[in-house]
C-alpha cells in the first residue's frame, strides 16, 4: 500500500517551490524531505 503521507510531501513541495522551504513547513530536515522525494519517485516509477 503506498504511503499517502508522501503526497502531501509533494503537495507542500509544490506549493513552496523548493525544497528546503517545503522541510521547513513540514518540520523536516532537508535530507529527510529528499529522502520522501525519493520515495515518492520509486512509488510512482519515475527514474
Amino acid at each position: 500500500m503506498p504511503d499517502l503521507n508522501l503526497l502531501i510531501t509533494l503537495d507542500v513541495l509544490l506549493a513552496e517551490g523548493s525544497v528546503a522551504r517545503a522541510a521547513q513547513r513540514l518540520r523536516l530536515s532537508p535530507s529527510a524531505m529528499s529522502r520522501a522525494l525519493a520515495r515518492l519517485r520509486a512509488a510512482t516509477g519515475d527514474p
